[in-house]
């Protein structure tokens, strides 16, 4: 009988910290680092951009706080290298990690010569050059998902020009196949 009071003790003890845990405020969430030796490839579109200039805007003052938050969520996920386009929006989106980290930024322009070929090249320079690292790719709409699919070989839904809050994370073991995840961060848009 005492054996019955125990674990009817021990369920009502994990039933009240799960309930409470549930009502608690939610902790942002985090990236945490992978397996050793896998390479870890965290996509990004570059945070809310201005309208300050038509061409190469900089990020809004909501982009600016997206980036902060992409900070916060990828802050202990061990990114060592990062990728980013030539456009500011997709620098500044990093700025905020790479001064908490000290991580050295890695620019690939993408141009009209270059378009077709880019998430190929992409891909093959960090299966080289990171392979095992963690990695943050912050790119553009209509980049991302040529991307995730160059890493993974799946095909992600278009990302709309209002829609900035998609983190795929893409984890590339030794052997076997990429698995891909896709998260939310930041503010919801809309």
């Amino acid at each position: 009988m005492r054996f019955k009071s125990l674990v009817g003790d021990r369920i009502w003890t994990l039933a009240l910290v799960l309930y409470f845990a549930a009502c608690a405020a939610p902790q942002s969430a985090r990236v945490a680092p992978v397996t050793a030796g896998a390479t870890t490839v965290v996509v990004v579109r570059h945070a809310e951009k201005s309208t300050d200039d038509p061409r190469d805007p900089s990020l809004s003052p909501a982009g600016q706080e997206r980036a902060k938050a992409l900070s916060d969520v990828l802050k202990d996920a061990g990114v060592t290298d990062i990728y980013v386009t030539q456009y500011k929006r997709t620098r500044q989106t990093v700025e905020p990690l790479v001064s908490q980290a000290g991580i050295t930024i890695v620019e690939r322009p993408i141009n009209a010569a270059n378009a077709a070929t880019y998430a190929h090249d992409l891909t093959q320079e960090i299966l080289t050059r990171s392979a095992g690292k963690g990695v943050l790719i912050v790119g553009h709409s209509n980049t991302v998902p040529d991307i995730v699919k160059a890493l993974t070989g799946t095909t992600i839904p278009a990302i709309t020009d209002s829609e900035y809050d998609h983190v795929f994370v893409v984890v590339i073991p030794t052997s076997g196949s990429p698995r891909l995840m896709q998260l939310r961060f930041g503010r919801p848009t809309e």
